[in-house]
């Protein structure tokens, strides 16, 4: 396993979610979406009904059957509960940190040696090393894990409309569906959608924009900062160059990180309301989420040192 190996995957797993949500765009003009929640059943509802259950929850409990309120506490109390995922991904790249001198010593060892044999023993000797540091694809699927999350909140905003047209239904649960004057029910296509609400979900729309970029910003900043400071002891000349591979990977990543946050601009401008009052709670969630981390990323980094050094 090579270096550029992990950043491939993260690239394709970054490809992954662009064709998702493109999925989700063509599915998004199916009848599945106009059919309220327990009308048949479809394999999206394998995520859905676990997401529209903490809707109904906290709607009925903490949300105080107000729409948007529900919205907002039941995305904090989700991304809550799969911190733990977001803190394997941190992990890995703090694991990644460490094993980076050994890995460029390796690299150096068998640097301008292009025989296969070479190649077979550098490879092995790579593979030893992130099988001591616990360091595997598995760890850079990770992100994915969110998926189902995502979808289930996806569909379950785009269905709740629906439910909220039949009377008894058991997600007809909120007396309150506005906020600061925008209906989190309807979208901008929405014939019952006043010019007023469809400035309010236009302001949603970009909101979910800058938040997201702002996210993309923040955390090429620390990771730069990282790269920077695992390699502040070690003099410019002995620093390892970028490949130019390693420079197309990366730049191919934050290119689709940012037509990622193109694409959820456009869903939140052709979906209910509700759905870009999630992503900006989401978005704010994760910056803070990052920001916790790299605070306490010192303190977990010489905690991974003493793991693996059997200290």
């Amino acid at each position: 396993m090579k270096a550029n190996k992990i950043n491939k995957s993260k690239l394709m797993i970054i490809i992954t979610v662009i064709i998702l949500l493109l999925v989700l765009t063509g599915c998004a003009k199916t009848d599945y979406m106009d059919k309220p929640l327990g009308d048949g059943f479809g394999f999206w509802d394998i995520f859905v009904y676990p997401m529209a259950g903490v809707m109904w929850l906290v709607g009925n409990s903490v949300g105080f059957h107000n729409y948007a309120v529900t919205i907002i506490i039941a995305t904090l109390v989700v991304r809550t509960l799969a911190w733990p995922i977001y803190a394997k991904t941190n992990d890995m790249q703090l694991k990644m940190k460490i094993v980076q001198p050994e890995l460029d010593k390796i690299q150096q060892k068998y640097a301008g040696r292009d025989d296969q044999e070479s190649k077979q023993r550098m490879q092995l000797e790579q593979m030893q090393l992130y099988k001591k540091y616990g360091i595997g694809f598995g760890g850079c699927l990770m992100p994915l894990i969110q998926m189902p999350i995502f979808l289930g909140f996806y569909y379950t905003i785009r269905k709740i409309p629906a439910c909220m047209k039949i009377e008894g239904h058991w997600l007809n649960i909120f007396n309150e569906t506005k906020i600061f004057g925008v209906d989190m029910l309807l979208s901008r296509t929405d014939p019952a959608a006043t010019k007023a609400q469809n400035i309010g979900i236009i302001v949603l729309a970009v909101l979910v924009g800058v938040t997201q970029v702002i996210s993309i910003l923040l955390s090429n900043r620390r990771q730069k900062k990282a790269k920077e400071n695992s390699v502040s002891d070690v003099p410019e000349y002995r620093r390892p160059k970028q490949t130019e591979q390693q420079k197309s990977s990366e730049g191919m990543m934050k290119i689709m990180m940012y037509v990622m946050a193109g694409m959820m601009v456009v869903f939140v401008w052709q979906s209910p309301a509700a759905l870009g009052l999630y992503w900006v709670v989401g978005n704010l969630y994760t910056t803070l989420q990052s920001w916790v981390g790299e605070k306490r990323s010192g303190q977990r980094l010489e905690k991974l040192r003493k793991k693996v050094n059997g200290r």
